[in-house]
Order: structure tokens, then sequence, then C-alpha cells
């Protein structure tokens, strides 16, 4: 009888509103049950590229993807930059809530890959607490855990992109409240895995790399004219070890903040790595229409030789500040349930229009260990830039940047200069200009 009476509730039909809000097209039951809404995305960037050096004589590995023409390979392993407009990203995005059951798929369509960006399901104990499983981002970085429709410039910097682990499997509970009604908190942990696109189905192929993460943050002040953020994070990860792969090993890389060319000229691998732990601090502060911010990252790497001898830790790090000023339009507003900043409402006939500038830096190079010295490079970007969203939903922006690589910035060994390193024939580094934009539609 109870499951007749189950059954027939379960195939009952409730009404739904549909309507639109901030942008995006919602359902929702008229009991209040049901919500589900789109979150789709559409990136194209262009950009191009130069430098004042001689590099002529400047060679990279060839290419395997471009094709072949009359049995020739086209690329002729001469460097070269590759100016041009490209489909950064199409993101294709559902999410959902039943009572308090909550969940999210989200794939990601760009250079003629598909691949699983969040899908997780999850569970809300109140309205301030929630617990979810699924692939998502680990909480790491103020700049990292930001929807990429909400950044300031046109890529995350350096640091973020080379230490910030991103998308992985795994479960996590994240909270949110205020001290004494003053101080506002939020904080979240998990344990992760994997990551989604990686997954293998071989059988007898090893074991998963495991790790965990947290990230606290906390606003002192929070009002309509002024938010001050400080917060903290924090990740321990050891590496997978699959049949294909069994020397443990990591990679750190990261582009000159432009993913139009692809390259990336500060990376390193690093074999037989036993584990490793991130920190970051950050700090954020918003003042009527200003908003500036910044991360400081350290990563430390334990590791050993081919015999298993250990060896001194290696340790990379890297920071960066943001800061800018929206012209016309209101200031970002800041989301206490995600502990970030989100774009704001546009006014009505002229849009928002922002301005601004950006430092930031990454060493991937380690010398602490004179018998297995890491030479992933280091590097500086400069940025300035403009952005224009004349709808909340739209953003047109252009960036200009200059990238300050040193010696050891060659692409983890790619790049050659008359047939030598780079740092030994080329030791000024290979500088350079980005020009790029970026036109986005969300929906």
């Amino acid at each position: 009888m109870v499951a007749a009476i189950q059954a027939q509730q379960d195939s009952t039909k409730v009404e739904a509103n549909a309507y639109f809000k901030e942008g995006k097209l919602h359902f929702r039951s008229k009991d209040k049950k049901f919500h589900l809404w789109f979150d789709n995305r559409v990136y194209i960037d262009a950009a191009a590229y130069s430098t004042g050096a001689d590099i002529d004589q400047m060679t990279t590995k060839p290419n395997k993807d471009i094709p072949v023409i009359n049995d020739d390979a086209v690329d002729d392993g001469k460097f070269r930059f590759s100016n041009g407009i490209v489909l950064r990203r199409a993101r294709i995005g559902f999410k959902a809530e039943y009572l308090k059951w909550f969940g999210e798929l989200d794939v990601d369509v760009a250079y003629n890959l598909v691949e699983v960006e969040d899908m997780y399901l999850g569970y809300k104990f109140n309205d301030n607490f929630n617990i979810k499983v699924g692939n998502f981002k680990e909480p790491m970085s103020i700049e990292r855990v930001t929807s990429s429709k909400a950044l300031t410039a046109i890529e995350r910097p350096m640091v973020v992109q080379a230490l910030c682990e991103g998308r992985r499997l795994g479960v996590a509970g994240t909270g949110f409240g205020k001290i004494a009604n003053t101080v506002g908190w939020w904080a979240s942990a998990g344990f992760f895995g994997q990551t989604a696109t990686a997954m293998l189905k071989e059988r007898n192929r090893g074991n998963d790399g495991y790790g965990a993460a947290a990230r606290l943050a906390i606003t002192p002040v929070m009002n309509e004219q002024t938010t001050v953020h400080i917060g903290a994070s924090g990740s321990y990860r050891t590496p997978e070890s699959w049949w294909g792969n069994a020397v443990p090993t990591v990679e750190f890389r990261t582009t000159p903040e432009s993913y139009v060319d692809h390259r990336r000229f500060v990376r390193t691998r690093i074999a037989n790595v036993e584990d490793y732990m991130t920190t970051g601090l950050e700090l954020a502060f918003r003042y009527d229409k200003f908003l500036a911010y910044g991360e400081y990252m350290f990563t430390d790497l334990s590791r050993s030789n081919s015999s298993g001898v250990a060896l001194k830790n290696a340790e990379f790090d890297g920071w960066y500040v943001t800061a800018s000023y929206m012209i016309l339009g209101k200031a970002r507003e800041y989301d206490p349930s995600e502990a970030e900043f989100k774009n704001a409402a546009t006014r009505a006939k002229t849009g928002n229009l922002e301005v601004l500038g950006r430092v930031s830096t990454l060493n991937l190079n380690d010398f602490h260990d004179k018998k297995a010295v890491i030479t992933g490079g280091s590097a500086y970007c400069y940025t300035a830039g403009i952005n224009w969203y004349p709808t909340r939903n739209v953003l047109i922006g252009l960036n200009y940047t200059y990238t300050d690589n040193d010696k050891y910035a060659d692409d983890n060994g790619s790049l050659q200069y008359k047939g030598q390193p780079l740092s030994k024939s080329y030791t000024q580094g290979l500088d350079f200009n980005t020009w790029q934009m970026r036109f986005l539609f969300s929906f």
C-alpha cells in the first residue's frame, strides 16, 4: 500500500514556471521542490604575438598534429608563434535542485575535444552547509575557484595554472556564515583522487594518486561600500602510479597567460616523486568601484633518484597582484557563499566598462640538490586590459601582456637556439608581447 501511494505521488504532474534570471533560463516547479537552469558559455579568443629579438635560428620540436600535405610535413621545426583565432571553450551546463539535493553536469568543447568539467551530486543540510561528491574544483585559490566567465583578465595567472590542481574526482564539504553577526567566514575541505579526463578502463592499470585540499576565508569587513577578504588554502597530493607510468611522475606547467599559441614555456616533469604540498595566501580589498586582490603560492615536493635514494625537497613558488576599476557601472559583487567576486549587474544603456592591470610571476627552477637540479624556467607577466560588458552575459575584453622569460623557460627542452639549449645559447630568455581579445557569451 505504501509503495502504491509513493508511486502515485511520484507520477503526479506538477506545473513549472519558466523565467529568466541574470540572463539564464530557469524552470521551477510551482511547488518549489524542483529547480533546473542552464549555464552555457561560448569563448572565442584571438591573439597576436611579437618579439623584437632575433629568433630566426630558434627551433622547436615539430608539431605532429599539423596535417601532412603531399607526404611532406608542414612543420619544419622552425620556431614560430601561432597568431590567430581559436574557440577557447564552449561550455554546456545543466544545474538542478530537488528538495535538499543538488547536482550539475558541465562539459567543455574545445580544440576538437569533449571533456567533463563539473559532474557531481550534492546535499544541503541547511542553507549554509552542503556536501558533494563527483568531479569539481578543489577548494584552492580565489582565482582558481572563480568561474572563468567572471575572471578579471582573460586568463588566470601563471602560478594558479601551474600549482593549483583544478578539478578532480572527490568529496568535499562547504560551509559559510557569520561570527557574532559581523565577521563573515567560509570554509571548504575534501579528499580527491584523479581527474575525470584521466579515467582509464583497462584492468591492472595501477593506483590513482590521492590528496586532500582545504580553503578558509574570512571577511572582517563586508558592506555595500567596502569588502576585505583574507584567505588561506592548502593541498597535499601523491602522484598516480599507473602501469603505463611505473615511475611516479608529476608535471607543472603554465601558458604565458594566453592559450591561442598554446605553448608552455615554463614547464617541468619530475620523476620519482613521493608527494607534494601546496599552500597559498590570498588577500582582496574592494572600495566602491576599485578592486585589488592577490595571492602567493608555494609548493614543497618530496622526491628520490632512480635508485630510491632521497633527494633534497624541491620548492616552487609564485604570486600575482590584480587591480581593476569599474569606469562605468557597479563594482564586482562579493559572494559570501563562494568566497569570491562575481560580475555585477550592467548599466542599462552603456553597460559596464572596466580597466585592469596585473603583475604575476612563477618560478619552476630548483637548485637545492646539485645532483638533481630542476630547470623548469621562471617568468614574469605584466598585463593591462579593458573589459566591456554591454550586458551581464556578454564580455568583449582586450589584454596586452609582456612576458619576461628566463633562460630556462624553453618548454621543457623543446626550444633550442643554434642547435643548443636556450640556457647556453640564448641566455637573455625569450621575451615577447601578446595582444589578445576575448568574446564571451554566457546564456
